[in-house]
């Protein structure tokens, strides 16, 4: 149960979107965090990592603790790197779960505010402001814990993981031809 919740707080977002994000957008329900800009599509979301579309810019160049989880063996993971990577995605989990109460109650001072007939466009404004500001915290906080999951890993070993990453990807795009 814990592995699983974690896993779903640190997935990266990769939604499509049909509509421009708005605050509170850009991290999810489920603590999920989106580092990159959304991609806007009317396609549906990705069901499998196979499906997912692109890698963003900032994704390219960082793992999911999971995804070193998944490869921990076909990338040599020793017992150190793989306490200090527990000890790091701990760590984030934690910070960001404290950080994921404060949006979601922020959240819902925005949605207070937004929630009558003529809207006080100042404290809607302020409302949003602080909802913002509450994501690039959050935001802030999972890339530092991905940039130090990264660090925990040799040049080799990030190497052999992008090419699993990537061949992953790319095999997934050649099962419908494309």
């Amino acid at each position: 149960m814990r592995v699983a919740w974690l896993l779903g707080l640190l997935a990266l977002a990769g939604c499509a979107r049909s509509a421009p994000p708005l605050p509170g957008d850009s991290v999810s329900a489920d603590g999920a965090v989106a580092l990159s800009p959304p991609k806007f599509s009317t396609v549906p979301a990705a069901t499998t990592p196979e499906d997912a579309p692109a890698l963003g810019p900032v994704e390219s160049k960082l793992f999911a603790p999971e995804l070193v989880m998944e490869h921990q063996g076909a990338i040599g993971v020793t017992p150190a790197q793989r306490d200090a990577i527990l000890k790091e995605v701990e760590r984030g989990q934690a910070e960001m779960l404290h950080l994921q109460w404060g949006l979601n109650g922020d959240k819902e001072k925005l949605v207070s505010v937004l929630d009558t007939d003529k809207i006080d466009e100042a404290k809607a404004s302020a409302a949003a402001s602080r909802v913002m500001d509450d994501e690039n915290r959050i935001k802030s906080a999972h890339l530092s814990m991905l940039v130090r999951v990264k660090n925990a890993l040799s040049p080799e070993q990030q190497k052999k993981l992008r090419e699993l990453r990537d061949g992953a990807r790319a095999a997934g795009a050649g099962k419908d031809g494309g």
